[in-house]
């Protein structure tokens, strides 16, 4: 059958109308990381050397994360709302990656609330959520330089004599590179259906 210069004319601008809604057309990853509450930085920021201790007992260092993508929150085990449901949320995110993926990433917690995180209080709260999961406590100082570098903002909230005290802090999740950067953060909700495609599209940049 041959076409005539009207058809042929035809057939050549669907093919090019259907060639730029391809083009604009968005990825699965575009539209994660396109989302509202996402922010990744045109660049990345570097982070200030800090060390902690784990909730082992064991000092780490800025440097002995590298390696591996961070997703790193600021919180305390006596948080009442914020830290166990983003720390529940994190589990069910984590039991749905696949084990390439869980190889990529770290979820960190670290604790604004030195004074009663302990590693003794922090080894049993964050098993409960994962035993994959870190919290970083025991020095103030890099609390404080981490925390206002990556954003993070936490005050303590005296509750009157003989009840203790709270602490009222945001809760994003800050995303470090496996090189130590500071990529960008994750405003809440941070449930699984959301996070699994982040976390994706984030490992593929």
């Amino acid at each position: 059958m041959k076409l005539g210069a009207a058809g042929l004319f035809l057939i050549l601008i669907l093919a090019a109308i259907a060639g730029v809604t391809t083009a604009h057309w968005p990825s699965a990853r575009e539209t994660a990381l396109q989302q509202p509450g996402v922010v990744i930085f045109p660049q990345p920021l570097s982070v200030s050397p800090y060390h902690f201790v784990d909730q082992h007992g064991d000092t780490v260092t800025g440097e002995d994360l590298r390696g591996r993508n961070l997703m790193m929150f600021f919180g305390y085990t006596y948080c009442p709302d914020i830290c166990p449901t983003t720390l529940m949320d994190l589990s069910r995110t984590w039991k749905q990656l696949p084990p390439a993926l869980q190889e990529q990433w770290q979820v960190v917690l670290v604790s604004i609330d030195p004074q009663r995180d302990t590693p003794d209080v922090m080894a049993p709260y964050m098993g409960y959520f994962s035993k994959d999961f870190m919290a970083l406590t025991g020095n103030p100082q890099s609390l404080q330089t981490l925390a206002a570098e990556l954003n993070a903002i936490y005050q303590r909230v005296d509750r009157g004599e003989g009840n203790g005290y709270l602490m009222d802090h945001s809760a994003n999740l800050a995303i470090i590179s496996k090189h130590g950067e500071y990529r960008g953060y994750i405003e809440p909700p941070h449930n699984a259906a959301r996070m699994v495609p982040l976390i994706e599209a984030l490992t593929q940049e």
